[in-house]
C-alpha cells in the first residue's frame, strides 16, 4: 500500500514539473532577418528583431562589438546610433543599426522575459560581397570545326563564381530551360581568407550536355543569383553545332504539270550552309545558275537552326516533265544526294512519305507566294462585290 502511495507521488509530482516546463520549451523566439543576414558595408537604417507569440516584460541586447556589454532596450539605454525598434506588446523586441561598419560584424544576441522566463537568439552578422563577374568556360578538349562545335559529342562546360560573400547559387539553362539534373555534376565550393580575415566563397559547377545537330542554334546559360545582382548575372554561349546535310529518306513530290511552270521545293539541315547541285535527265544545274529550261536557286536559310530551302524551277512544263530529280549538297563536313521523286497522285489520296512538293508558277522562285496572296486578297474582294 504504501509503495502504491510513493509510486502515485512520484507520478503527480513529474506531470507537475512537466506542466511547468512545457510552455517554457514550446516558446520560440523568431529572428528578422534570419540568421545568418549578409549585409553591405555601411548600409543604413539595418534592423534587427526579435519576436516572440506572447507579449514582452523585458528585453536586453547584445550588439557585435568589441565590448560584449549587455544593453537594456526597456529602458532605451543605447548607445549612438543604435535606436530602439518593436512594440513589446506584441511581443516585439530590437534596433535599427544607422549604419552597418566593420565593427558591427559578428553575433547579435537578443535576450527576452515573458512571464518570469527568459529566452535568448541570436543573429550571426556577415559583411555581404558581390562575386566576381561568372565566367563560363568550354572544356578544352572540345572537337571545334569551322568555328562550331563538332556534332555528336558530350560537351563539358563550367560555370565559375568567385570570391562572394555568400556564395552565389548557379542555374543551367538550356534555351530558356532548366537542364535535366542527370548533365549536371555537384557544385563545388571552396573558401579563401582575404588579408582582413574575410573569408568569401567561390562556387563551380560543370554540366555534360552531348551536343546534336537538334541542339544546334541553342543557347546554353549559366545563370548567377546573389543578393548583390538585382537581376541576376546570366552568362551564355550559343550552341554552333556543324554537322553535315542530313539524310532524307523517300522525297516524293506531286507530278509536274503538263504545261505553265513549277518549282521544287526541298528543305534540307546542315551546318555550315551547303553548297548544292541539282541533276535533272543527265544537267548538271548548280545553285545560282541556269541550265535550259531549269533555274536553280541559292538556298535560302529558313531558320537559325541550320535549315534551308532550295528550289528549282522548271519555266515550262509543256517542254519536259521529269519523274525523278537528284540533290546533291556538299559542306565541310560531308556530301549528301537527295532522290525526288515526282508521282501521280489523286485528289483523294495522300501520298505516304511525303516530304516536299512543287509549286506551279510563272514568276520566279523569290515572289511565287506573292502572287499566291494577292490572288486570294482578290478572290475575297470579288466575292465581296458580287
Amino acid at each position: 500500500m504504501r509503495n502504491n502511495y510513493h509510486r502515485l507521488s512520484l507520478l503527480v509530482a513529474l506531470c507537475s514539473c512537466y506542466s511547468l516546463l512545457a510552455p517554457v520549451r514550446s516558446q520560440q523566439i523568431e529572428t528578422i532577418p534570419s540568421s545568418p543576414s549578409y549585409h553591405t558595408l555601411y548600409e543604413r537604417n539595418l534592423d534587427l528583431l526579435c519576436r516572440a507569440d506572447k507579449p514582452i516584460d523585458q528585453c536586453n541586447v547584445r550588439l557585435p562589438a568589441p565590448s560584449t556589454e549587455t544593453l537594456d532596450v526597456t529602458a532605451n539605454v543605447l548607445p549612438s546610433g543604435v535606436k530602439r525598434i518593436g512594440d513589446f506588446s506584441r511581443g516585439e523586441c530590437g534596433v535599427r543599426l544607422a549604419t552597418f561598419t566593420n565593427e558591427r560584424i559578428g553575433k547579435f544576441v537578443c535576450i527576452v522575459t515573458i512571464d518570469g522566463q527568459q529566452f535568448e537568439s541570436a543573429i550571426e552578422l556577415r559583411k555581404r560581397v558581390p562575386p566576381r563577374p561568372t565566367e563560363l568556360k568550354i572544356a578544352k578538349a572540345t572537337a571545334l570545326i569551322d568555328g562550331g562545335l563538332r556534332a555528336n559529342q558530350l560537351l563539358k562546360a563550367r560555370c565559375i563564381s568567385r570570391n562572394g560573400l555568400p556564395v552565389a547559387n548557379l542555374t543551367w539553362l538550356l534555351d530558356g530551360k532548366p537542364i535535366d539534373g542527370s548533365a549536371l555534376k555537384p557544385a563545388q565550393i571552396t573558401t579563401e581568407e582575404q588579408q582582413d580575415g574575410t573569408r568569401l566563397e567561390t562556387i563551380q559547377q560543370e554540366v555534360h550536355l552531348y551536343v546534336t545537330p537538334a541542339e544546334n542554334g541553342q543557347t546554353l546559360e549559366c545563370v548567377t543569383n546573389h543578393p548583390a545582382f538585382k537581376p541576376e548575372l546570366r552568362n551564355s554561349f550559343l550552341l554552333n553545332i556543324k554537322f553535315p546535310p542530313e539524310e532524307i529518306p523517300h522525297i516524293h513530290i506531286d507530278e509536274l504539270p503538263a504545261s505553265g511552270s513549277a518549282t521544287i521545293n526541298i528543305t534540307i539541315h546542315a551546318n555550315p550552309k551547303p553548297f548544292t547541285r541539282w541533276t535533272v535527265n543527265g544537267r548538271h544545274i548548280k545553285e545560282g545558275e541556269s541550265a535550259d529550261i531549269y533555274q536553280a536557286y541559292i538556298p535560302r536559310p529558313t531558320s537559325a537552326k541550320g535549315e534551308y530551302r532550295v528550289l528549282l524551277k522548271n519555266n515550262d512544263c509543256s517542254m519536259e516533265r521529269p519523274s525523278l530529280f537528284t540533290l546533291e549538297a556538299t559542306n565541310a563536313l560531308g556530301t549528301q544526294t537527295y532522290v525526288i521523286k515526282a508521282v501521280r497522285v489523286d485528289a483523294n489520296e495522300v501520298e505516304p512519305g511525303r516530304n516536299d512538293d512543287y509549286y506551279t508558277d510563272d514568276s520566279n522562285g523569290s515572289t511565287f507566294w506573292l502572287i499566291s496572296v494577292w490572288t486570294f486578297f482578290c478572290s475575297v474582294i470579288a466575292t465581296r462585290l458580287l
